[in-house]
């Protein structure tokens, strides 16, 4: 047996590291997701709750930047704000008192007239004896309880020699505003203020105003801020609803509540009630109080005296004993389920709750392992579980589909799932539900709902409706009776509707079968994502650029491919467009390593009976790579990498009768050339192809394309219906053909648009090898 002894919380935090912790664990129906602070520096300070209470409130928010900034010090005219609004004045009451006030020093246009002259008028704040109020300095702590009990209309006696504020340091202390723990001439900071405020706020009153006791029990009184405060019996987070100890009933939280740390049962927690609802709560027991895992026995884990109020149960990925307080139960039952408690501060469960040790989410991956280590995995939200052996799977079509009897198999990417685990965290159950329907619907447009399998879904406002690819606004551009795909978000609510022609994009082709002729045909087909789909004999097919009839596709033709875009008929699976290239590498090898060669700093496999050349890591070509499917090398292609192009400059430099350096300007890009012999010949605006090497130089330069013309006379450019651009010279009966792109220029190597060409200028033709135009030069600018 473990040797355990009682603890303080703290302590108790210390010997489960990381566990301790309020959301570590999931625990879905037991705690309820906080919102994040709506104020960046407050999450350690003291006075937190207060400060959240009171942001709410809007009697003292924090700063447009996200900032509280609780240290800063607040100012006379800044306090003179909060307390009328504590009172429960507001802005627009103040806004009418703005102007001229009693005070000398207080100009009638500073921004905190109206608040100091309301609470003047109500005989909360004065000013000094020489007439001024002094606006920017910093309130003091004294001067602010001062302002709050004078607030509370209670009937100070001031007839004492001591100082001042003595007497109203006293009745804020009595009421429960003032504890002595600030110095009372220090100035006041913004969370100490808070702190005040919120007591004060809290504080019952008569109804007249009058201050009645701290306990507030009297018939009759009133708080200025409505906080109930209690700890929680119960809590059923699906609903949203909680109980109290002690009361009859539930308190529903709104949907738009701002819930601040973590609701479990046993937890002390304030809330305010806006339109019968809990509009704000925060939770008063801190993290290190609360504790999340899963029971690994019941209470008495062994026979041994002293283990009665003890149980083991798995925290943070580790086994620890916890010990409960007396009346406290753990039963066997209860063993494989989540729990959070509270704890007390000698480390025993003061309280527990537990709930089925569940996740949910959507499925990322489903996979099994043959061999020794056989298993099934299911991964959710970057977690991956194990089924146990004997899981049971259970699903449903969609949504509202009846739950039948399912595999393991049927389960898909993209599938909606609730998991049950062991203690161990194995997978013993599962449930599905798919997101994603496809069948014959009926539309109703008069109560707007959609029928799918005898279940009826409502088409929302943000519901999105398809045809034929095309959005649509109207719920009767839908067909009655023809097969649609739904689409459902995680809470069941239809999302979208397609119907005619899809598409989709981006994915790879597994298998090919081919076209086979006959009475009757048999489509070509392809396998992805290990569905079969049907390519129609219509279908518009391109490969790797070119247009390909479907009764040519051969067994195995396309494996391998990439599908850049598909369309398809909705609900079936003919594709009626496809559009598709190879899986290709392209680049020069930089290593090679038995089968394993490197290009791009990306390491390649080459698959079986695949080769390349020995020298591949050295030599000068280009290799491009065809991969398959689980990116394998299937077959490898190199060549010199060949450029071409429109000359723009030649540039070769001597030095004592050697050649020191040599380049190549083409379309605007310079090329250093390693062999100045091949650019020898080479002239401004003659169309050449470059061959590199792999550093990118030039090792060799063939030339296609020679001045023809000279000195003619420009007549124009004709456009033809067809596209086609021919150049006339010389005459109007004269002319040849512009390749496309084709470009002018002057000699000295400027751009001029064709357009721009005039009929007094004289025009060189320079002409490719298949006697097109693909520069016209103007002889003078």
């Amino acid at each position: 047996m473990q040797n355990f002894k009682a603890r303080s919380a703290k302590d108790f935090k210390k010997m489960v590291t990381g566990a301790i912790v309020a959301g570590l664990l999931v625990i879905p129906n037991t705690g309820m997701a906080a919102t994040s602070l709506p104020l960046t520096d407050i999450a350690k300070n003291v006075n937190k709750d207060a400060i959240l209470k009171l942001n709410y409130a809007g009697v003292l928010k924090g700063y447009t930047d996200g900032t509280f900034r609780p240290d800063r010090e607040v100012t006379r005219a800044e306090f003179a704000k909060i307390a009328v609004l504590a009172m429960g004045y507001t802005d627009e009451q103040a806004k009418v008192m703005q102007g001229k006030t009693a005070f000398k020093d207080l100009p009638s246009n500073h921004w905190a007239t109206g608040y100091i002259n309301l609470a003047v008028s109500q005989g909360i704040i004065k000013g000094y004896p020489d007439g001024t109020f002094k606006p920017e300095n910093n309130v003091k702590v004294s001067e602010a309880l001062t302002v709050l009990v004078q607030g509370l209309k209670i009937s100070v006696n001031t007839s004492t020699t001591s100082e001042w504020y003595f007497p109203y340091l006293l009745e804020a202390n009595k009421v429960g505003i003032y504890g002595n723990e600030e110095s009372p001439i220090t100035a006041a900071k913004r969370d100490v203020v808070a702190k005040y405020t919120d007591r004060f706020m809290e504080m019952p009153v008569y109804a007249n105003g009058a201050y009645y006791d701290k306990n507030g029990n009297a018939k009759g009184t009133v708080q200025k801020l409505q906080v109930i405060k209690g700890t929680i019996a119960s809590y059923d987070k699906t609903n949203k609803k909680f109980r109290l100890i002690g009361e009859k009933d539930d308190v529903t939280i709104s949907d738009s509540a701002q819930v601040y740390g973590t609701i479990v049962v046993g937890a002390r927690v304030e809330y305010i009630v806006k339109n019968g609802k809990a509009n704000f709560l925060t939770v008063a027991t801190t993290e290190d109080e609360i504790i999340e895992g899963i029971v690994k026995t019941g209470l008495n884990f062994t026979t041994a005296v002293g283990d009665e109020n003890k149980f083991k149960a798995i925290v943070g990925n580790k086994e620890v004993i916890l010990e409960v307080e007396d009346g406290v139960s753990v039963s066997r039952s209860q063993i494989g389920q989540k729990f959070v408690a509270v704890v007390g501060k000698n480390g025993k469960i003061e309280s527990i709750s537990f709930s089925k040790n569940t996740t949910s989410g959507i499925v990322e991956k489903v996979s099994t392992v043959t061999g020794s280590n056989a298993k099934k995995e299911i991964k959710l939200d970057g977690t991956t579980y194990v089924l146990d052996s004997k899981a049971t799977v259970k699903g449903k079509a969609h949504p509202k589909a009846k739950e039948t009897a399912a595999a393991y198999s049927d389960l898909e990417k993209g599938d909606l799932v609730e998991l049950t685990l062991d203690v161990d965290g194995k997978v013993t159950n599962i449930v599905y539900t798919k997101l994603s329907a496809t069948g014959t619907i009926t539309v109703d447009t008069d109560d707007n709902f959609i029928t799918i399998d005898k279940v009826d879904y409502d088409v929302l406002r943000d519901t999105k409706l398809y045809v034929d690819e095309k959005r649509v606004d109207e719920l009767d551009e839908l067909s009655n009776n023809k097969v649609a795909i739904l689409t459902f978000d995680e809470d069941g609510n239809l999302i979208k509707v397609e119907q005619g022609v899809g598409a989709a994009s981006n994915k790879l082709i597994s298998g090919t079968t081919g076209y086979q002729s006959g009475n009757p045909a048999k489509l070509a087909t392809i396998k992805v994502d290990g569905i079969t789909y049907d390519l129609l004999t219509t279908a518009k097919l391109t490969i790797d650029g070119s247009s390909v009839s479907p009764t040519s596709i051969k067994e195995d033709q396309l494996n391998d491919y990439r599908i850049i875009t598909w369309k398809y008929n909705v609900g079936t699976k003919d594709i009626v467009e496809l559009t598709l290239e190879k899986q290709t590498v392209k680049g020069y090898v930089t290593k090679k390593s038995g089968t394993k060669i490197t290009v791009d700093g990306k390491v390649y496999e080459l698959a079986a009976g695949v080769s390349i050349d020995s020298d591949a890591a050295t030599n000068d070509k280009e290799y491009t790579l065809v991969l398959n499917n689980a990116g394998k090398v299937k077959a490898v292609s190199g060549a010199l990498k060949k450029i071409s192009g429109l000359v723009d400059s030649v540039e070769v430099r001597h030095e004592n009768g050697s050649v020191i350096s040599a380049k190549v300007e083409v379309d605007g890009k310079t090329y250093k050339v390693s062999n100045e012999d091949a650019v020898e010949d080479v002239d401004q605006f003659e169309y050449v192809t470059l061959t590199l090497d792999r550093d990118g130089d030039v090792i060799a330069v063939s030339v296609q394309g020679k001045k023809t013309k000279e000195a003619q006379k420009f007549i124009g450019i004709e456009s033809r219906v067809n596209g086609d651009k021919y150049v006339y010279y010389m005459d109007d009966s004269t002319s040849l053909k512009l390749t496309k792109g084709a470009k002018a220029k002057y000699y000295d190597g400027s751009n001029i648009n064709l357009d721009n060409i005039k009929s007094t200028d004289k025009v060189d033709l320079w002409v490719n090898d298949a006697g097109q135009v693909y520069v016209i030069v103007v002889n003078k600018r």
